[in-house]
């Protein structure tokens, strides 16, 4: 009865506080008139004032006005006033072609904290290994976002590893994001319309990873007519297909890749006459299916298959009559059906059914008639996460000032951590098929005060079972914004969020080895709090926009591998493998300034932190630098419109070494059987106490866009990875000869020595894309043309 009152009081305040006469409340979508794609982030402003707001993923808005009039606009777009007279919903098209630069915008925005982006055309420029854009790399150039390694797809963000980032494809989860050991990423950027990547701040609708939301929305499929692309780079192949369907009314979008890395892969085993043969390769498929029967229903369906494959296999040649073949696959599927609806220009519900498949899976064949017994055994190993998700997501705006976001989600969720097969053994080992259940609920408030506050106030709540254990996790959030004036505004958050799954991996291998264990008794429920303060602000009418925030975050219940274990493969007792009750602390400030208009646009970004672990059993219980701690990070992205086909981009990376354990010392060790031998051992300092030497590396990249002598649309991008051949360390070993095959030699004293190991060394690279399109007035000009060429012909007179 007393929160009852105390939400009556509230109420009360917040209708005292907002004018109450010739209140509109008018919602609906912004698209496109073309190819009736939405356009995320569209302003929505009541002109004269500082009323406004902008579209969400769906590119959705509700608005409350206190006049006739709203105005819409978007960076390229053309703006257009609409006039409104009651309670409506409405659908405005733009038309592309006058940039908003022109334009004044007079409705104030909120600002997004804790929020790095990249429009399309920035993700697209940016240069990359193989020549085509990867959309996690081009991320990583922005401040709190690391990579694992150098050409790692992998993301560390403040502090976390990369089982903490939850990645979503239009709200639907997805498991596993790279392919060749994290060197590319899934998503096809043909498919994106919009990124967003949360570093703290979390919406209450999202929850379940403690570090990031990777929050991608896909593109719908072009209404205008059936068009498509072929684009072809050094590592591989793709294609896009898109038009519309049902008069309009649906429209489709299909993408796909395939590498062309096999042939070379088992050409260079042939040409270094090496013993076995092998090859890897990878593939990735994408489609939507988008249809809106009427302006306020719209159903849509996603699909996702992609797999990589690494196989090694020798058939005989080489080692007389044996036979093996060692097989590596691993990858995702997903599918999902999506429906959202407005009921009422007030409520938005958008509801998802998703399920969600990766699976690891590695296999051993042996075959030996060589001697007078024949050999033959087949081993295999399987880890696999299957995910059915629920989720109702929605959206109610109570007053103007008071804007409400509440739904559900359910999610059953089965893990096989490690399952072993081993024909040798009559009797198999009993795998674990562990099925979860988790329930969660979320209630945000959106409210404004006094014109120049925003504080977004949620709470989630969130039910897990596995077995005989039961947990319930509370996690209030809390955003507000103060703004200065209209271009300045400050920023605090804080956030607590709870992880159910830990991710097992060891990095540095072509394949991959990504395994996911449920939280249980033994093994708890990660959890994270984080602080963070920010300030935003814009110059010379938002040409230039500068960002810095602070954070400080704990970290705890951390899992991980103990000391001397990588991998959970060869027995059952897969829990004796793991090291629990981790704790973690990372801190730290991040700087940001982008130039946004003009012929040269781009960015620089800056950060300074630290990041710790500490667990019971590892380095005698003593905090250690983490693993990806890197205290300075610094780079700058330019893009330079040279002329309408022209452009040129160029990346500069740098940062502090990762963190190493290193030898310092060695020791002789008996090794008695028939007789007493001796080796050497290394005796290594504490973990992570050293450093590797700084990483840096500069990347260009030359645009063309050309069209073909069929006057088709045509990009050509010529790009050079690391262009001044920078060695950066990947690792360092220890040996007495870089070849590391000297031995221990009593006889012959040698001193220890350190090298490193360095992967990537300047790579140029070539890509190319060509678009077709079907278009009926374009097939009606050139029937016309046709035909005004044969009667010329025909009337032609000699004179």
């Amino acid at each position: 009865m007393r929160i009852i009152k105390i939400l009556l009081i509230f109420t009360i305040f917040l209708k005292l506080t907002a004018p109450v006469y010739g209140r509109y409340n008018i919602s609906g979508f912004v698209k496109d008139r073309l190819t009736g794609e939405v356009l995320i982030g569209a302003n929505i402003f009541e002109p004269g004032t500082t009323n406004g707001t902008s579209t969400d993923n769906n590119g959705y808005f509700s608005l409350t006005i206190f006049g006739d009039n709203i105005q819409a606009s978007f960076i390229g777009y053309k703006s257009k006033s609409i006039d409104v007279f009651s309670d409506t919903l409405v659908t405005i098209t733009l038309e592309s072609g006058e940039m908003l630069g022109e334009v004044t915008v007079r409705g104030e925005q909120a600002k997004s904290f804790n929020v790095s982006s990249l429009n399309r055309k920035e993700m697209l420029n940016i240069p990359s290994i193989g020549g085509k854009p990867d959309v996690l790399k081009s991320l990583q150039l922005l401040p709190g976002i690391q990579s694992q390694q150098e050409g790692s797809s992998l993301l560390n963000v403040r502090g976390g590893n990369p089982g903490e980032n939850l990645y979503l494809i239009d709200n639907i989860p997805l498991i596993y994001v790279n392919h060749l050991g994290g060197l590319f990423s899934v998503f096809n950027p043909d498919m994106i319309n919009n990124i967003e990547l949360y570093k703290g701040g979390f919406p209450a609708k999202y929850g379940g990873k403690l570090s990031s939301i990777v929050a991608i929305t896909q593109r719908e499929g072009d209404k205008s007519g059936l068009k498509g692309s072929l684009g072809i780079g050094i590592t591989d192949f793709s294609f896009t297909l898109e038009g519309p369907l049902l008069k309009k009314k649906a429209s489709f979008i299909v993408t796909g890749r395939k590498t062309l890395t096999e042939p070379l892969f088992l050409l260079t085993t042939k040409l270094i006459d090496s013993e076995y043969d092998a090859i890897y390769g990878f593939h990735d498929f994408n489609a939507k299916f988008s249809w809106h029967p009427d302006e306020k229903n719209s159903l849509y369906i996603n699909i996702y298959q992609g797999d990589d494959y690494f196989t090694i296999w020798d058939d005989g040649k080489g080692t007389g009559n044996a036979e093996y073949e060692i097989a590596n696959i691993w990858g995702n599927w997903m599918a999902a059906a999506r429906w959202n609806r407005v009921i009422s220009p007030r409520l938005f519900v958008d509801n998802t059914f998703s399920y969600t498949h990766y699976r690891l899976k590695n296999s051993l064949t042996y075959n030996d008639i060589s001697g007078f017994d024949t050999i033959d055994f087949r081993n295999s190993y399987l880890s696999s996460v299957q995910d059915f998700s629920l989720r109702s997501d929605w959206k109610y705006n109570f007053l103007k000032n008071w804007a409400i976001d509440f739904g559900a989600k359910a999610s059953a969720v089965t893990f096989i951590p490690n399952k072993i097969f081993r024909s040798t053994q009559e009797q198999q080992q009993k795998h674990e098929l562990i099925n979860t259940i988790s329930t969660a609920l979320y209630f945000n408030n959106e409210i404004n005060l006094f014109k120049c506050v925003d504080a977004n106030i949620s709470l989630r709540m969130i039910g897990y079972h596995n077995d005989n254990f039961n947990d319930l996790s509370f996690e209030p959030r809390i955003m507000i914004n103060a703004r200065l004036d209209e271009n300045h505004t400050l920023n605090f958050s804080y956030q607590n969020v709870n992880q159910f799954a830990h991710l097992l991996l060891t990095s540095g291998s072509i394949m991959n080895n990504e395994v996911w264990i449920p939280a249980g008794e033994n093994i708890k429920p990660a959890g994270s709090v984080q602080y963070s303060l920010g300030w935003k602000g814009g110059f010379w009418n938002e040409g230039i926009q500068a960002e810095v925030n602070i954070y400080y975050k704990e970290l705890n219940q951390l899992s991980t591998y103990k000391e001397g274990y990588s991998s959970l493969m060869g027995d059952g007792g897969w829990r004796t493998k793991i090291e629990s009750g981790g704790t973690g602390i990372a801190k730290g400030i991040e700087l940001l300034v982008r130039k946004t208009k003009g012929r040269f646009t781009g960015f620089a970004g800056y950060s300074f932190s630290k990041s710790t672990r500490k667990y019971p059993g590892i380095n005698n219980g003593e905090e250690f630098l983490f693993d990806y701690d890197r205290p300075h990070s610094f780079s700058v992205n330019v893009n330079y419109e040279i002329s309408e086909k022209w452009s040129f981009n160029a990346s500069w990376v740098y940062q502090t070494g990762l963190p190493y354990t290193p030898v310092i010392g060695r020791q002789i060790t008996p090794v008695i059987s028939n007789i007493v031998t001796y080796t050497e051992e290394y005796i290594y300092g504490k973990r992570n106490s050293a450093r590797m030497k700084d990483y840096h590396r500069l990347d260009i990249g030359f645009t063309l866009n050309t069209k073909t002598r069929w006057g088709r649309k045509a990009i050509w991008n010529f790009s050079v990875y690391n262009v001044y051949n920078r060695h950066n360390p990947g690792f360092y070993y220890y040996g007495y000869s870089k070849d590391g095959f000297d031995r221990y030699d009593p006889e012959n004293y040698k001193p220890l020595k350190q090298y490193q190991t360095s992967y990537f060394p300047i790579i140029p690279t070539i890509s190319y894309k060509v678009f077709f399109e079907t278009n009926p007035d374009r097939k009606t000009k050139e029937k016309k043309s046709i035909k005004k060429i044969i009667k010329n012909y025909l009337n032609y007179e000699y004179e």
